[in-house]
């Protein structure tokens, strides 16, 4: 029995670290509701046992379809748009000018506070929430993507233009390779914003999705219940990042020595 649980903990410190950093904060967290009673935080049981409820009833699965269709349009919409304006700020140096102070602007200024006036020009719909995932998603990835346009090795590119490379073949070939560790790491960062704005979004746009479920039980104050809510979110968006690491280990592959 020690064996198999040395082998379990083995496995799980070499496939999910953060389960053995999480474990004893959760067994305290777990000890401390049971032992004080009337704390409004309840333990990691009654939070699970929350949890199934929602799986079981539908409820939640219902509402994930909603936000995954919000946040994966936003997401896409984001990342193909930060492409084009970072690359084309990039390669321009009018679009750098012209749009370099916006971007920045844009990037350090407190989002949530633009969702107002992103329901007064789309109204109370899933355009809105859509619009609120792009809001939070572009602007990490167009940085990026013009950071490393302009970091590309201008020894390569030189060589390439001395052989006649046009400017699409440029890009293709020399310049958008070069910037693909930014990219990648712009649409790595870009996930876990997307995943803000569409709770976001759906809190406060039309109460629909995840982010209306969050809204639904806090009103009843059912703090079990969202805190569930909360803890599948975080585990969907970690789950996301991760995937997007492993594509970036795999396309990075070939910059290794």
């Amino acid at each position: 029995m020690m064996r198999g649980a040395a082998r379990a903990v083995r496995w799980l410190y070499d496939h999910a670290p953060w389960v053995l950093s999480l474990a004893p904060a959760a067994v305290a967290w777990e000890a401390v509701g049971r032992l004080v009673p009337g704390l409004p935080i309840p333990p990691p049981s009654a939070v699970l046992a929350a949890l199934w409820t929602l799986l079981q009833s539908g409820l939640l699965a219902e509402h994930a379809g909603r936000t995954s269709l919000h946040l994966a349009v936003g997401f896409f919409l984001a990342v193909a748009a930060g492409l084009l304006v970072g690359t084309l700020m990039g390669r321009s140096g009018p679009a750098e000018y012209l749009l370099d102070l916006y971007l920045n602007l844009f990037l350090a200024a407190p989002l949530a506070a633009l969702v107002p006036l992103l329901i007064l020009l789309f109204g109370l719909s899933a355009t809105s929430i859509v619009a609120t995932v792009f809001l939070f998603s572009f602007f990490v990835v167009a940085v990026n993507t013009y950071t490393g346009v302009r970091e590309a090795d201008q020894r390569l590119v030189e060589m390439a233009r001395s052989f006649g490379a046009s400017e699409g073949l440029l890009l293709r070939r020399v310049i958008l390779p070069g910037a693909l560790p930014l990219i990648l790491a712009g649409i790595r960062q870009a996930v876990g914003r997307a995943f803000n704005g569409v709770i976001l979004g759906e809190m406060l746009v039309s109460l629909v999705g995840i982010g209306g479920l969050v809204m639904q039980f806090g009103g009843q104050f059912r703090i079990d219940a969202v805190l569930a809510i909360v803890a599948v979110i975080v585990a969907a968006s970690a789950l996301a990042i991760g995937a997007v690491q492993r594509l970036e280990r795999r396309l990075l592959r070939w910059l290794e020595p």
